[in-house]
């Protein structure tokens, strides 16, 4: 058997077990070696399920012991993941305090004609 890694349609990342000789083709049909899909289990919406999931993948978090024996890269696994919707939240203050800027210029502007 060899481990073959690959990324699914929905660009999550898996490691799988194949028999010798079988093509990497067939990966998405290989024995699963994680890590599992965890986070279609806790709800989360896309594309934060996605980037938690190859952060998991990437720190090689595989079954719930690796979990369990690396709790210090399952959480920077999490907050990886999460900071680019901190990003996205950011740009949205950035971008709404831009429009309201806007918005009280130009009322300044029709009080003072």
């Amino acid at each position: 058997m060899k481990q073959v890694d690959y990324t699914d349609n929905r660009g999550r990342q898996y490691r799988v077990l194949l028999p010798d000789g079988e093509a990497i083709e067939r990966a998405p049909m290989g024995i699963p070696v994680g890590p599992p899909d965890v986070v279609d289990a806790m709800g989360l919406t896309e594309p934060l399920a996605t980037r938690l999931h190859n952060e998991l993948f990437a720190r090689g978090l595989f079954t719930a012991d690796d979990a369990r024996r690396k709790p210090s890269e399952l959480q920077a696994a999490i907050l990886a993941a999460a900071k680019v919707d901190a990003q996205t939240v950011y740009k949205a203050y950035v971008e709404t305090e831009e429009a309201v800027r806007a918005a009280r210029e130009s009322v300044t502007e029709v009080t003072h004609e």
